[in-house]
């Protein structure tokens, strides 16, 4: 092992320290955990890792923003459906033909997305 012989200062405040000490209490030393932590962020395809898991976040509250007005949509349709079949202006036929149907690709294509996203998301965060 090549010996260190160099030496860094760093000037920190109390809480800059505090935290530094912290999140290096797992470590042998301070200087390994700047070392390490050194070797990862400088790792091309971790910073990219990082960059994707972010993208994937903001994707993510995207996409449950989206279901949630798409949920909501589908719950006031069908309840509609409901309605007019109820009152003899939409016969059952219909909801069964037509409505079903379409709600059941509807959801097999939110589980391919599902899928998908999980896949994404299991390689990006594979170290």
């Amino acid at each position: 092992m090549t010996q260190r012989t160099k030496y860094f200062q760093l000037r920190l405040t109390e809480e800059e320290y505090a935290d530094l000490k912290a999140k290096s209490a797992s470590y042998v030393s301070v200087s390994q955990y700047i070392r390490d932590a050194l070797s990862e962020y400088s790792n091309i395809n971790v910073k990219q890792k990082l960059r994707l898991l972010n993208e994937l976040g903001c994707y993510y509250r995207k996409f449950q923003s989206d279901l949630s007005h798409i949920g909501g949509n589908l719950n006031q349709s069908v309840k509609r459906a409901n309605e007019l079949s109820v009152a003899g202006l939409l016969p059952p036929s219909y909801i069964s033909e037509v409505l079903m149907p379409e709600i059941t690709r509807t959801l097999e294509t939110l589980d391919a997305l599902r899928r998908e996203l999980h896949i994404v998301t299991k390689s990006a965060t594979k170290v």
